[in-house]
């Protein structure tokens, strides 16, 4: 089998969870701003609206598009609550970094969260101005992934060879409709289960799984996978 460094020159890398460590820290802030969004803007105690958080983002895809469908929520008033971060739990890999230069091609990030949180991530791992691209959920229209059409509009938008094009995402369903697309699919296993994610039935439509996003960059550069 041809390595992946021979035919792909398009790299789609997920944000959180995939260029940083799962156990930063990071994603328990968001919970518990989310809690507290939901809780505020729906008047009620913050059990329930962890529930609520809960149900939607496995019924819409995040908290966000349920707010949004169920309760006129503006979503840059609810991104903005919930990215209000300590973002100094989050650090750089540097041998990560080492390994994403080495990538022929272009390197873009696609992410459920806003482009602020995604700069303001970059930033703290030491890869502001590294990605050719960024997709936010802003530019998706608010519409998440596992949600295909955000990534057909992703490939039109960018004018991106899908054949050519392989996508990292910590979330096994999130690869299901990349494989769809037409991409190669790397699931980068971080080690938890997500409540939301179904890896059984995403397996058939992962290409590649990983422990260590590090170690499978650094196979794909000697030309190993």
């Amino acid at each position: 089998m041809n390595s992946l460094n021979s035919h792909i020159n398009t790299w789609i890398f997920d944000l959180d969870n995939t260029l940083y460590s799962a156990d930063s820290g990071i994603f328990q802030q968001v919970h518990e701003l989310m809690g507290k969004f939901v809780s505020a803007h729906l008047k009620i105690d913050i059990d329930e609206a962890k529930q609520i958080q809960k149900k939607y983002y496995k019924q819409h895809g995040t908290t966000l598009k349920g707010m949004m469908d169920n309760h006129g929520v503006d979503p840059d008033d609810f991104l903005a609550a919930v990215h209000k971060l300590d973002y100094s739990i989050v650090n750089p890999n540097p041998k990560l970094n080492e390994e994403l230069k080495k990538l022929n091609g272009r390197k873009i990030i696609y992410t459920n969260a806003n482009m602020q949180h995604a700069i303001d991530v970059l930033d703290r791992i030491k890869l502001s101005g590294f990605f050719d691209e960024i997709y936010d959920i802003k530019m998706a229209h608010y519409i998440p992934k596992p949600e295909i059409s955000p990534y057909e509009q992703l490939i039109k938008q960018f004018n991106i060879d899908a054949k050519s094009s392989a996508m990292f995402d910590d979330i096994a369903k999130n690869l299901v409709p990349a494989k769809k697309v037409g991409f190669t699919s790397v699931w980068i296993d971080a080690g938890y289960e997500n409540f939301s994610d179904d890896i059984q039935a995403s397996k058939n439509y992962l290409d590649h799984k990983t422990l260590d996003i590090t170690n499978f960059l650094e196979e794909v550069n000697k030309g190993n996978v």
